[in-house]
């Protein structure tokens, strides 16, 4: 893009891109514009804002929408300092959404507006490519005459300014409307001017649409198996160039299923459209086809659908060259399904959409499907008149193809060796680039190859340092394992003193039991026993079990615990705050000692119903167990008991406190306990409080347990 007050530090890029590569859209250039574009203001950011949407207009990927945005906000700031260049530029841009989005009265009054204030403007780049777009749409207005005009005027501006890239889009949209209008030698003239071009400029994108193109002006003139190898060599040239293949999807995939069809290859043609339609699904025309080739395999429905779901939008846009194609397909269908009055509805409108762009092709096949339809309706003489309409025209078209096609052939030899001499030139810079980039990257090994020593000596270094340091990590580290090896043996060897000692008394429980109780309590309490004895011994391999293990434990000895006292005593256990019990763990039978003293030295010489009350609670991960009872506290205890008593008492909670301060060993927040007393106001005992703060660990944090295996 070339305007009088062009940004500077653009114009060199521009320059490169207009006489070397035009390889759209450039992505790196996009990523320049939009990191330059918060620094810039008023013109130089407007000029941004435009060539960022000029840039991705390109296809084969467009962005309508995203380019209304850039030229939305270029726009306003335009009017903001009345820059009419950029206001003018961003009214094109308008122009170019619309067109995209097949609204073609607006595309058409925008475009008219933008090309006044460039004349007003005499902007060469504007006049230039506002001509393109506006005949664009002509075209797609089926206004050929009118498009050829203001393709004509574009040449000479851009021509002025060198812009190669428009004079090549300007000549291949020349020669689609020349073959529209029957004319074949120009059109031939525009596709080969416009494909060499290309190829000189290594727009290898629009040198292989250039070449379909080739291959439609073939395909127009009846030259199906030409105009086959055309789209092919538009393929191999795409893979070549390493094209990607969704710009290969509508630059061969569907001419090649149309040309199929043409040729009465239903099942070939049906294949390829598939595959457009999975790469594009969005592509209308090429569901359109696909309708086509539904037509020729007699799946009368199915193509009808397609025909009749884009005319309300065509007629909306303005697109008369699309609607004259789908109401013709509208009218064949419908014809085929011996509703000659509705074909004949929609053959009408396609023939007047026909006659007004002077499609020859379009206006023959309507003269053939109206002199079918009238001669289906019974009216002999309107069938004579377009049977008649249709064998001269059909004679005039026949004859133009045929001396075109005769003429053509010393063109195309011409055209071959133009080609082949551009693809040995191609190949000649090739070299010469792959020679450079060869000298480049010696260039570039010979500076990795000092970096790489350089770094590598720092790296050894550092190694070595490291080394040196990891080694002292490494024995910090074996110490701290042996020191948690001698903590796991001691909690092991506490646990094993633990088990005999709850089994001991609760040995002892069962022999008092039997010999005071009857025989069915005692076979009760022994199978409470067994069952207890059985989760004692699971769980004595454990370092850790949830809560909820420890509490069907705990609740299983007070079970047992008040069958020997004859429900003497009752107890409770409480939630004190929601939590994941199941994944809270502390050491097995930690609980146990405790309740165990409850009994046997509160409750057991209390006058009166017992009463165990357990409370738990999390917060900060510090479980919380309030253990109360209502016996007769700890200084009646020690005046009553036994010296036998004593002895399990102290051994109970000697093993507990070890064991919680093994379990302190390698924490910061310490697991503890209390014993209190409870008064009333009077200073009479109502039991005793134990309070323990247990610091538990979860269950992601618990190493895995050794596993034994059996012979």
């Amino acid at each position: 893009m070339l305007r009088n007050k062009k940004i500077i530090f653009f114009l060199s890029g521009i320059l490169f891109f207009l006489t070397a590569s035009s390889q759209h859209p450039d992505f790196t250039k996009i990523d320049s514009l939009k990191k330059l574009l918060p620094k810039l203001s008023g013109i130089r950011k407007v000029d941004c804002l435009n060539e960022l949407g000029e840039e991705i207009w390109w296809p084969p990927k467009i962005q309508p929408d995203s380019v209304f945005v850039l030229a939305d906000a270029a726009y306003k700031e335009a009017v903001k300092i009345n820059y009419a260049e950029g206001i003018a530029t961003s009214i094109m841009l308008f122009g170019v959404v619309e067109l995209y989005k097949k609204n073609f009265l607006s595309a058409e009054k925008y475009l008219r507006d933008a090309l006044s204030r460039f004349e007003i403007n005499h902007s060469s780049y504007g006049l230039g490519w506002t001509n393109i777009w506006l005949a664009q749409t002509l075209c797609a207005e089926n206004d050929f005459v009118q498009a050829l005009s203001c393709y004509n005027k574009s040449i000479p501006f851009l021509d002025k300014i060198g812009d190669w890239e428009g004079k090549g889009k300007a000549w291949v949209w020349m020669a689609f409307a020349h073959s529209s209008l029957g004319n074949y030698d120009s059109s031939f003239y525009y596709c080969s001017n416009s494909l060499l071009l290309r190829q000189k400029m290594s727009d290898y994108v629009c040198a292989s649409v250039s070449l379909t193109s080739m291959g439609q002006l073939y395909k127009a003139a009846g030259a199906n198996d030409d105009a086959l190898d055309y789209y092919h060599q538009g393929y191999n040239y795409a893979v070549a160039h390493n094209v990607d293949f969704y710009t290969t999807n509508w630059a061969y995939l569907e001419p090649v299923g149309a040309i199929f069809r043409i040729m009465n290859l239903a099942d070939s043609s049906y294949d390829y459209l598939k595959k457009a339609i999975q790469l594009d699904p969005g592509n209308y025309i090429t569901h359109v086809s696909l309708g086509e080739t539904l037509l020729l395999k007699n799946e009368l429905d199915s193509a009808l659908a397609i025909f009749l779901k884009p005319i309300d939008h065509f007629k909306k846009g303005n697109d008369k060259w699309d609607l004259m194609r789908v109401t013709l397909d509208a009218a064949k269908t419908y014809h085929r399904k011996k509703e000659e009055k509705t074909a004949l509805r929609y053959a009408l409108e396609s023939y007047s959409l026909a006659k007004e762009s002077r499609a020859r092709q379009y206006i023959l096949e309507n003269y053939s499907l109206l002199y079918k339809i009238y001669q289906g309706l019974g009216k002999a003489d309107s069938a004579f008149f377009f049977l008649n309409q249709y064998t001269v025209l059909k004679d005039s078209i026949v004859n133009t193809q045929f001396l075109w096609k005769l003429s053509s052939y010393k063109k195309q030899e011409e055209f071959k060796k133009q080609m082949a001499q551009l693809t040995v030139l191609d190949k000649e810079n090739k070299l010469k680039e792959d020679e450079l980039r060869q000298e480049t990257l010696l260039q570039w090994i010979l500076v990795a190859c000092l970096i790489i020593f350089v770094v590598s000596g720092f790296i050894i270094y550092k190694n070595l340092a490291l080394k040196r340091k990891n080694e002292k990590l490494e024995n910090l580290q074996k110490q701290a394992v042996l020191q948690r090896n001698v903590t796991e043996l001691e909690m092991q060897a506490l646990r094993a003193q633990m088990n005999p000692h709850f089994i001991f008394n609760c040995l002892s429980s069962i022999n008092r039991f039997i010999l005071k109780s009857e025989t069915e309590d005692a076979s009760n309490y022994l199978t409470k026993f067994s069952r207890l004895i059985r989760m004692v011994l699971n769980n004595s391999k454990k370092s850790f079990i949830n809560i909820e293990e420890e509490l069907e434990m705990l609740s299983l000895y007070m079970d047992m615990e008040k069958l020997r006292f004859k429900d003497s005593f009752d107890y409770k256990i409480t939630f004190l705050n929601s939590f994941d019990a199941g994944n809270i763990f502390i050491p097995p039978l930690l609980l146990q000692p405790f309740i165990e003293n409850s009994i046997w030295h509160g409750l057991m010489h209390k006058k009166g119903h017992g009463h165990i009350e357990i409370e738990l609670g999390e917060k900060d991960g510090i479980l919380t167990c309030v253990l109360t009872d209502n016996g007769i506290g700890r200084t009646a205890s020690l005046a009553s008991k036994s010296k036998i008593l004593e002895r399990t008492k102290s051994m109970g909670l000697q093993i507990t406190t070890e064991r919680l301060a093994l379990l302190n060993d390698n924490n910061e927040r310490k697991s503890l306990f209390t014993i209190e007393d409870i008064f009333d106001q009077e200073g009479n005992s109502l039991g005793t409080r134990v309070t323990l703060k247990i610091n538990y660990v979860k269950l992601i944090e618990l190493e895995p347990e050794p596993t034994t295996t059996t012979e």
